[in-house]
């Protein structure tokens, strides 16, 4: 009965702690500025203490802290996870500020709505005398045996409200940048330079090129098509495998409660790109990669003289290793290079990323890459404690097999 009454005890004195703490973080200037902010970490953290888990879901929250109908659409309204993102960041804010290092600590982990406590650290308090020795033996050990048991409830999880801080991983600092924007990330991809024909032309061409008619039907005489016949398609299309990164890179960003929009890079402008975190996926066939890539060590470029596409490094230019010779058009290859990197851009001035290869297979390869910490792991070996806070370059290559490819493989990687 006694443990009992202990546990309880503890769990109510640090519960008022933490919702102390939550009224000094909401009248902070990080949330004073943002009912919608304020009102979300309230909610979450006022159910967590008092053990309603099943309430701090999307759907949940998005009924009760938002007003949004039962049947909503998660993803075509991702208020929550927006909203979680922003709450991500104003906390982190909040405790950057000098004085918080013995402040109990709310955050919330990414894909998760279940606030993390970190209690404040103990502090030894000196007194003018020494401390008077226990009056009785037993008493002390009985203390000591009920010490041992609210440790280990909060080691066991004896509160369920109380979540440790987990250890961020290595894809969680490469991307921190982005995800504590204020914008939502904007995914440019590449589009290659396509064409279509009039629908009499097209029709000719269908006969000639599928087999399937070809079996049935003459193929038409066509000798030539005329220029007038024929219609650029720049902007119509992307590449299948590069949708693939994209995939990728959007789930990963949504499960850290990022909102992403989508653009192809030709029909974008400077002005779309300024002011917001910017993903470039694609080399040859994005000219933005090379337009805000352009200074940087390694750059793609084109060797018209030996028909070769292939990865430069401004550090090392007889380097000619990194790259693919009298590729196009069967792409009958046996290795792929691609460079990932990670830059404040100065013209933009917000963070950009660059994912692309010299073809298709490496841009797959490097959204593995930014997407799977096993692979990314890869890039810090040797890298300085305090990468994620510069800029970063890797050179990746992928096997390439069976027309599909290998996991990445860092070759060079490059901190400033």
């Amino acid at each position: 009965m006694e443990e009992t009454r202990v546990q309880t005890a503890w769990a109510e004195t640090h519960k008022q702690a933490v919702l102390e703490q939550l009224e000094r973080i909401l009248e902070s200037p990080h949330f004073r500025s943002s009912k919608r902010c304020s009102q979300f970490l309230r909610y979450v953290v006022e159910r967590a203490c008092e053990r309603r888990l099943d309430s701090l879901k999307e759907r949940a929250l998005g009924v009760e802290v938002f007003e949004r109908d039962p049947n909503y659409d998660t993803n075509q309204d991702p208020v929550v996870r927006v909203t979680a993102g922003e709450v991500r960041k104003r906390l982190a804010q909040y405790y950057l500020e000098t004085g918080r290092e013995d402040e109990i600590r709310i955050g919330m982990p990414s894909g998760s709505y279940i606030p993390e406590i970190q209690l404040a650290p103990a502090r030894s308090e000196s007194s003018g005398g020494a401390p008077a020795p226990s009056r009785r033996p037993v008493r002390r050990a009985r203390l000591l045996r009920a010490a041992a048991v609210v440790t280990g409830a909060v080691v066991l999880a004896g509160a369920a409200w109380i979540v440790l801080r987990p250890r961020q991983s290595g894809l969680d600092l490469f991307w921190g940048p982005m995800i504590s924007s204020e914008k939502p990330v904007l995914i440019c991809m590449g589009q290659p330079k396509a064409y279509l024909f009039d629908s009499k032309v097209q029709g000719h061409l269908d006969r000639w090129f599928d087999p399937a008619t070809n079996r049935l039907r003459a193929k038409p005489p066509i000798s030539a098509i005329p220029l007038s016949q024929v219609v650029p398609a720049w902007t119509h299309y992307i590449p299948l495998r590069d949708t693939q990164v994209l995939l990728r890179l959007s789930g990963l960003l949504a499960k850290k409660g990022k909102t992403v929009e989508l653009a192809g890079g030709r029909t974008i402008s400077f002005a779309d790109l300024r002011g917001r975190p910017v993903i470039l996926v694609g080399a040859f066939n994005n000219e933005w990669t090379a337009r805000l890539g352009a200074k940087l060590r390694f750059y793609f470029d084109l060797d018209e003289a030996n028909s070769a596409e292939l990865v430069r490094d401004r550090q090392n230019p007889r380097r000619t290793d990194w790259k693919i010779e009298n590729a196009w058009p069967q792409r009958n290859i046996t290795a792929d290079y691609g460079v990932v990197s990670r830059v404040k851009n100065p013209a933009t001035e917000q963070t950009v990323v660059i994912v692309a290869g010299i073809t298709h297979f490496a841009t797959v390869a490097a959204g593995e890459f930014l997407t799977r910490e096993e692979y990314f792991q890869q890039a810090l070996a040797g890298a300085p404690s305090d990468w994620h806070r510069k800029n970063m370059q890797v050179v990746i290559s992928a096997d390439v097999i069976s027309g599909g490819a290998g996991p990445p493989k860092v070759l060079e990687t490059h901190f400033w």
